[in-house]
């Protein structure tokens, strides 16, 4: 008996010896270990170096090519491209050589260089049925109907995925944007291509969805561009920094509906500032750009005072799910309240923990809007304000914010290990 549990520790013995040995080989062929990350503040921080080996690219179909000015661009898209362009690991030639010499050695985040994003109101907003002011126009501004875009981009979007430039390494990415609002004008719907919406190599980043209309860890919200963004001046970000007290806990000003008239039982709160207006056209000019120059053509209700001057602003649903309020009160060092049942925010965990920024009440509890605020204590509004004020910084006040972010949700789903925002910059 006692032979046999020493043959049984001896063998258990060497097991563990060879284990040991091949597991110390497979680390010095391999540096780049797991490194998780663990974002404990509103950013991931990384805690150790990351090896990444990736590049940026666009694909050659559209405005890559010297045939560039027959496809149209929103303005929105243009700046998005650019800043694509701009990236520190853009390889303007790597989907060209890859689509010729596929290489399982190198890693692509890949993005369109043609057009995908149905937006309609950036930078001038409700600009219907005149829509093409906000179109590139050095680029052709078609006749047909704004939602023309998706179906177009379809034919184009099956050429990136089944690319061999794309599928040569299963950890290479292409990254799409969805602009719209409903479900019958998806890429996804309107595509109707399962081989390209179900393939982990394709993300799909969404202004306005469901986040259990998504594929966890895959698919990613999007933030809708600020149309009347703020400007703070350096003494109004100190005061941010420095939590300097704000005249209004909580503030919101818009059309009626979608029960944001609840609100209207706090009007009398002398630290909420609360207008509903009945009619759109009442404050339109307030919140439409000039269209030339990106200038706010008048602001007579002092919307981005009064954003400035909040430490919550109310950032409601309206007929769709999402709103272009929830950047403009980023940029004004506020916390946005999202009262969007499931609206998807944007990005992911690997890029901002949206609870350390926002707030989320349910479209039932509105009326329980200065119970859930008066809760939080004086030193966690300010922790929040700055992480929205960072948010805009960093993510969400242009579009090379936009690619850096998608970029980090294009490292954290791959299998290499990475920290996706030291990496992404």
């Amino acid at each position: 008996m006692a032979s046999s549990l020493r043959r049984q520790r001896s063998f258990l013995f060497v097991v563990l010896v060879l284990i040991q040995f091949f597991a110390s080989q497979t680390y010095k062929t391999a540096p780049q270990a797991v490194t998780e990350v663990q974002p404990s503040t509103p950013f991931a921080t990384p805690s150790t170096p990351s090896y990444a080996n990736y590049e940026v690219v666009t694909t050659n179909y559209g405005w890559n090519t010297p045939s560039t000015h027959n496809f149209p661009r929103r303005i929105l898209t243009g700046e998005f491209f650019n800043a694509t362009l701009a990236h520190p690991r853009y390889n303007a030639s790597a989907w060209a050589d890859l689509e010729a010499h596929p290489d399982p050695d190198r890693k692509i985040i890949a993005f369109l260089d043609v057009d995908t994003c149905a937006e309609s109101n950036y930078p001038v907003y409700n600009a219907k049925p005149d829509w093409r002011v906000n179109m590139e126009q050095s680029h052709p501004v078609p006749d047909i109907k704004i939602m023309r875009v998706v179906p177009d981009s379809c034919q184009y979007i099956k050429r990136a995925a089944m690319s061999p430039a794309l599928r040569a390494n299963p950890e290479s990415r292409l990254v799409l944007l969805d602009c719209v609002g409903s479900e019958n004008v998806r890429l996804r719907t309107v595509c109707n291509d399962p081989s390209v919406f179900e393939s982990t190599q394709v993300i799909v980043a969404y202004y306005c969805i469901k986040s259990n209309n998504v594929r966890p860890f895959i698919d990613v919200g999007l933030p809708p561009p600020a149309i009347k963004h703020v400007n703070l001046t350096t003494s109004q970000r100190e005061a941010v920094q420095s939590c300097q007290m704000r005249k209004y806990l909580f503030s919101f000003q818009g059309k009626g509906g979608f029960g944001r008239d609840n609100l209207l039982a706090f009007e009398k709160d002398e630290d909420f500032y609360i207008r509903i207006f009945n009619e759109r056209t009442s404050y339109q000019n307030d919140i439409r750009t000039d269209g030339t120059d990106g200038t706010m053509a008048q602001d007579s209700n002092n919307f981005k005072g009064v954003m400035s001057d909040s430490v919550f602003a109310g950032s409601p649903r309206g007929d769709l799910l999402f709103s272009y309020r929830f950047a403009e009160i980023l940029s004004a060092g506020a916390v946005p309240v999202v009262y969007a049942d499931g609206w998807l925010p944007p990005f992911n965990e690997h890029v901002i923990d949206w609870s350390k920024c926002a707030v989320f009440i349910p479209e039932s509890e509105y009326g329980k809007t200065a119970e859930i605020l008066r809760a939080i204590p004086e030193e966690k509004r300010c922790e929040m304000q700055r992480c929205a004020l960072d948010a805009w910084d960093k993510f969400v006040s242009n579009r090379a914010g936009w690619v850096r972010a998608l970029v980090a949700v294009a490292l954290s789903t791959s299998a290499f290990g990475v920290d996706p925002l030291e990496t992404a910059f």
